[in-house]
Parts: C-alpha cells; sequence; structure tokens
C-alpha cells in the first residue's frame, strides 16, 4: 500500500509541475483559490491544453489519495451526509447570499447584515455557509463574517440583492447561468433524488419495460404529480422553475457549444444537396453549425408546432434567406411517429435518447429505420458513460470506439471523473432516461435495425457522435 500512496503523491507533484512550469512559460499566474477577482489572463491558462491535462491527473491522483488515507467508515459517513452539503448550496443561492457578500465587498458580510436583506435568521445562514466554505466554496474570514472567494462567485448573478427577491422568475435572465444550473440541480433534482430509491426498489416488482409507468419517476413521486417532466414546467407554479430550466439549458449549450459538439463528423465534405434531418431539434442550434460547416447541404428541421416557429425565427436572424432560398426546410413531426422524411441522407438526434427509457428509444430508433434509404446514416449526440474498469473490448472492430489514451497508474480507468454518472443519475430522477454505455447503444442500434459503424470520442468530452448505417 506505501507504494500506491507514493505513486498517487508522485503524480500530484509532477502534475503540478507541469503546471506551474507551463504558467511561467505562459508568463502567467495559476488563479488564487482565495481571490475572488483573479486577472482573466490568469483564469484562461486553466483552459490550456497542457494545463488543464495536468491538473485532470493531480485533481484524480489526489482524490484517490485521500480515499486511500481516509478510514472507510468516516469516508462512508462523510459520503452519506454530502447531500446536505447540496441543500445548503441551494438555499444560498435562492436567498440572494451570494450577491449580498458581493456588495459587501472583500471584508466580507456579517450574517446580521445579509439576514437583513434576506430576511433570514442570522444563524441559519451561518450553519449553511461554514459547510460550504468548508468545501472551499466561500471564506469564513472572521467570526460570522463570510466572503468571496473564486468558487463561490460562480453563484453570483451581479443584480441587486433586492431585485433577485423581488423577482426571483428573472433572476436568471442575461447572466452567465451557473447559478441557474445550480438551483436547478439543488432544487428539483434534490428533491427528485430522495426518492430514487422508492422507485427502483419499486421497480424490482415490474421486471419488464411493458410494466413500467414512464410518469412514476421521483420527480414525479416528490411533486406529486403524473405527467412528464417538460409538461411538468409549463405548470403555471412551476414558471420560476421553467425559466430557470431554460437559462440552466442554456448555460450548459454554451459551456459546450454547439461547434464543439458537433466538429468531429466530418460535415464540411458532404456532397451538394445532401439533406440532413435534425429530429426533435428544438430550435435548430446544433444543426445551424452544420449549416454554415457545408453551406451546400439543406436542413430540416422537426419539432413541435410551438418550437418550429420559434426554429423560423432563429434561423432568419442567424442565417437570413435560408428559409426562402430552400437551406433549411421545417416540418412539425412528433418523433414517436412514423418518420416521413424518407429522403434524407443523415438523421440527427442531438441529445434526445438520453431523456428516454430503452422501449421509447427503440421505438424512435426503428421509425428512423423505416424510414431510411440504404445509403442514409443517423447520427447520434450523447454522452457515452465510460467503465469505471476501463474500455469493454468487444468492440474494438469500430472505429473511434476505443479511447486512445488511458489515465496513469494507479489511477481509475475513467480518470476519477464522476460528473458523467451523476448526471445519468439526474436523467434517473427527472425521466425515465438514463446515459448509455457504448454497448448499451451498440444493443439498441440492433434491435431496430441499425449498426455504429463509427464513433467519435476524445476522453472527457461530454458529447460523443455515433454513425449508425441500416442493416
Amino acid at each position: 500500500m506505501a507504494s500506491t500512496l507514493l505513486e498517487l503523491s508522485n503524480l500530484i507533484s509532477s502534475s503540478i509541475a507541469t503546471v506551474d512550469a507551463r504558467c511561467k512559460a505562459l508568463s502567467r499566474t495559476y488563479p488564487d483559490l482565495d481571490n475572488p477577482a483573479n486577472a482573466p489572463e490568469d483564469e484562461n491558462v486553466v483552459h490550456d491544453a497542457e494545463i488543464a491535462e495536468a491538473a485532470s491527473i493531480a485533481i484524480a491522483a489526489a482524490s484517490q489519495l485521500i480515499a486511500n488515507l481516509n478510514s472507510p467508515a468516516r469516508t462512508m459517513l462523510e459520503t452519506s451526509l454530502m447531500c446536505l452539503v447540496s441543500a445548503a448550496l441551494g438555499v444560498v443561492s435562492a436567498s440572494a447570499t451570494a450577491e449580498i457578500v458581493r456588495e459587501a465587498g472583500p471584508q466580507g458580510a456579517h450574517i446580521n447584515d445579509i439576514a437583513k436583506k434576506n430576511g433570514m435568521d442570522p444563524m441559519k445562514i451561518a450553519r449553511v455557509l461554514r459547510p460550504l466554505a468548508t468545501q472551499h466554496i466561500f471564506r469564513e474570514v472572521a467570526p460570522d463574517v463570510f466572503a468571496h472567494n473564486r468558487i463561490s462567485t460562480t453563484l453570483d448573478t451581479g443584480k441587486s440583492p433586492e431585485d433577485i427577491l423581488a423577482a426571483p422568475e428573472n433572476k436568471h435572465q442575461n447572466e452567465q447561468g451557473y447559478a441557474a444550473i445550480i438551483e436547478l440541480n439543488t432544487d428539483e433534482t434534490f428533491k427528485a433524488g430522495a426518492y430514487i430509491r422508492d422507485v427502483v426498489f419499486s421497480s424490482r416488482r415490474n421486471n419488464t419495460e411493458e410494466q413500467h409507468d414512464e410518469l412514476d419517476t421521483p420527480l414525479n413521486r416528490a411533486f406529486s404529480t403524473h405527467t412528464n417532466l417538460f409538461s411538468w414546467y409549463e405548470q403555471p407554479e412551476n414558471r420560476v422553475r421553467f425559466r430557470r430550466f431554460g437559462m440552466a439549458m442554456d448555460a450548459a449549450r454554451r459551456v459546450n457549444p454547439p461547434d464543439t459538439r458537433s466538429q468531429r463528423y466530418p460535415w464540411a465534405t458532404l456532397p451538394e444537396g445532401t439533406i440532413v434531418a435534425d429530429i426533435g431539434a428544438g430550435i435548430g442550434s446544433v444543426s445551424m453549425v452544420v449549416a454554415k460547416a457545408n453551406p451546400k447541404v439543406k436542413i430540416l428541421i422537426q419539432d413541435k408546432a410551438a418550437v418550429i416557429e420559434e426554429a423560423k425565427e432563429f434561423w432568419e436572424k442567424e442565417l437570413p434567406g435560408s428559409s426562402a432560398d430552400g437551406r433549411v426546410t421545417f416540418q412539425e413531426h412528433d418523433f414517436f411517429g412514423p418518420q416521413p422524411a424518407k429522403e434524407a441522407d443523415i438523421f440527427l438526434l442531438c441529445r434526445i435518447c438520453h431523456d428516454w427509457s430503452d422501449s421509447y428509444v427503440l421505438r424512435i430508433l426503428k421509425h428512423l429505420r423505416q424510414a431510411a434509404k440504404p445509403t442514409a446514416r443517423l447520427l447520434i449526440q450523447e454522452r457515452i458513460i465510460p467503465f469505471v474498469c476501463g474500455e469493454d473490448n468487444s468492440l474494438h472492430h469500430v472505429p473511434g470506439a476505443m479511447l486512445s489514451t488511458t489515465p496513469p497508474k494507479p489511477l481509475l480507468a475513467n480518470g476519477g471523473r464522476i460528473v458523467s454518472y451523476l448526471i445519468d443519475m439526474q436523467m434517473m430522477a427527472l425521466l425515465s432516461g438514463s446515459e448509455r454505455t457504448l454497448p448499451h447503444y451498440w444493443k439498441l442500434a440492433k434491435a431496430a435495425g441499425w449498426e455504429i459503424e463509427r464513433v467519435y470520442r476524445e476522453g472527457a468530452d461530454p458529447m460523443n457522435q455515433m454513425v449508425l448505417r441500416p442493416v
């Protein structure tokens, strides 16, 4: 065991040395955790490829070292209580505490002064801020006085606390969106998550897809409703959540913009007149990237009627005249029904499959297969969940299926990255959907009459692409 500890320690040391050397080469300083206002040039170094890779290794090694050094009982106890850290984060974000602390300046805000502005009990403010400060989110700079650090500033919308508390539905409008993501995670996801156990245990009695009630999700139980997530958001009492969800999804798209999600597939090489049908496209932000990469292709946007109207406005604004000259057409369509676009050369499904259970995904894929001509291809863009133990070699014959690099030993084969698995559980909490492994997608594809012929995936990139051919 001592050898493992030293290996992990050496990985941390060598990775930090790489970060330091690269920062010096760039004449920059790595951002200071305690500084809520590092120079933008210093903040940008975290995106440098060499620094990001070294930091990723150091983080994974540090996490694994803690797991090795900590007592098992303590690890289990702390892990079981981490849900309360999420609860604390939710209170702080929803109460405009981040904005109040920002207005107080570098010296920080006393809990009594925070309470005067947001109406909370000052002692309860302290009780939710201290676990966060221990997690290095905020700083307690003096007894009962809290200030921002580099991490906690991401909760700050930049707006006044008075405006936020007076009109919470407008809190996330025209801001970076991180607070919207946090509040989504610490409100509906958090509350639904408490019912995952109940739903999973009840499903043991219903071990077939046909018996499963798609509307018996943890969210349905948490909020005593029997409708899907998207219809639930449209209910009048959820107007704040609905607007927040939209802002959270917009922020997520900006973290991983469409051009980075779509650039690996060789769109620019497609022949003139290629028809790309974007299924469940929303406003068509992904296929817009395709259209700009290859002006000679034709785009078909499919979605519900209300969304189609928004899509028309989006395309006219971003690519004026594209509808008039036939580069883009719009079609109202429910992807659970028969697919009318039988001349499409490429069907595009971007972030659709993860919203639905296997039985519903099969329905979508089978309708596409029935419509597909022999030369058509289906491009699925989704998060491919890695196995913690490493790659499944059963698909080694599929180009791109295997990751080209693996983390150095003794790190976990997945690099210690947990976010993909937590998002998978979020899909379990909010919907009947899931993120899936590549073998899982392979089986679904085969059952629907498709075969994966090429995969575009790279390391920790959350958006992967699978090219399927009809069989």
